[in-house]
C-alpha cells in the first residue's frame, strides 16, 4: 500500500460512499414499500386512504434513509480507518514523550489490533471495502449506534432480524471451525432444526398465554388475531 492517499484514492473512496448512499436508499425503498403497503392494508383498516398513504410513505422513507445513512457512515469510517492505518504503518515514529508514545500505541491497538507489523506492505483493499475484520466491526458499531440506535419500530424490527441472523451465522461458523458441540455429527441441521422450532414455538406460546405484555405489540396483535378471534 502506498504511504500516501492520493487524490485518485480519495475520489474512489468518495465514489464508494456515494454508491453506498444510493444503493442503501434504493434497497430500503425496494423492500419496505411493498411490505408497508401490505401491512397497512391488512392491519390499519381504521385509517383513511390518505392516512394509509402517509403511513406507507413514512415507513418507506425512514427505512430508505436509515439504510442509506448507515451505508454512507460505514464506508466513511472505513476510509478514515484506512487512512489512519496507513499513517501508523508508514510512520513508525517514536518520541521521548511518554504520552505521545502511549497515545500512538493505543491508536495502533484500536485501529489495527495487537499484531500490527510496522512498515509491512499490504495489498490495498478496494474503495469502500474493509481492510480487516476489526475495521468492519468498528465502522459497523459506529454506524449502528448513530443510525439504528435511535429507537423506532422499523429500527427495532431490523435489529431483531439481524440478531437472529447473527446467532445463526455464529452457529454455522462454530461448526465450520470444528467447535464442539456444534461440530458433532448429531448436531447437524436436520436434527437440530425440529428441536429449535419446538423450543421457539413452545416459548412464544407460553409467554403469550402467561405474560403477553412482554411480547412486542406487533407480535401480540398478530397472535391475538389468530388465537383470540
Amino acid at each position: 500500500m502506498n504511504a500516501n492517499v492520493n487524490n485518485h484514492d480519495i475520489l474512489s473512496e468518495i465514489n464508494a460512499i456515494i454508491a453506498g448512499l444510493v444503493g442503501g436508499g434504493k434497497y430500503g425503498m425496494k423492500i419496505r414499500l411493498p411490505h408497508a403497503a401490505v401491512m397497512t392494508l391488512l392491519f390499519r383498516s381504521d385509517a383513511t386512504a390518505k392516512d394509509k398513504l402517509r403511513i406507507v410513505l413514512k415507513s418507506t422513507f425512514e427505512h430508505s434513509k436509515n439504510l442509506a445513512s448507515f451505508a454512507a457512515i460505514y464506508k466513511t469510517v472505513l476510509f478514515a480507518l484506512k487512512w489512519i492505518s496507513i499513517r501508523l504503518r508508514t510512520n513508525p515514529e517514536h518520541r521521548e514523550n511518554v504520552l505521545f508514545n502511549l497515545g500512538r500505541s493505543i491508536a495502533i491497538f484500536l485501529v489495527d489490533g495487537p499484531h500490527l507489523q510496522r512498515g509491512r506492505n499490504l495489498a490495498p483493499s478496494a474503495p469502500g471495502i474493509a481492510e480487516s475484520t476489526q475495521h468492519a466491526a468498528i465502522a459497523g458499531a459506529i454506524g449502528g449506534y448513530i443510525i439504528w440506535g435511535k429507537y423506532s419500530s422499523i429500527n427495532y424490527q431490523i435489529v431483531l432480524y439481524l440478531t437472529s441472523r447473527i446467532l445463526t451465522g455464529m452457529v454455522s461458523l462454530a461448526r465450520e471451525k470444528s467447535v464442539p458441540p456444534f461440530s458433532w455429527k448429531i448436531c447437524n441441521f436436520d436434527n437440530v432444526y425440529p428441536i429449535k422450532a419446538a423450543v421457539v414455538w413452545g416459548s412464544v406460546m407460553a409467554l403469550f398465554e402467561t405474560y403477553p405484555h412482554v411480547l412486542h405489540p406487533s407480535l401480540k396483535k398478530s397472535m391475538d388475531q389468530v388465537y383470540r378471534s
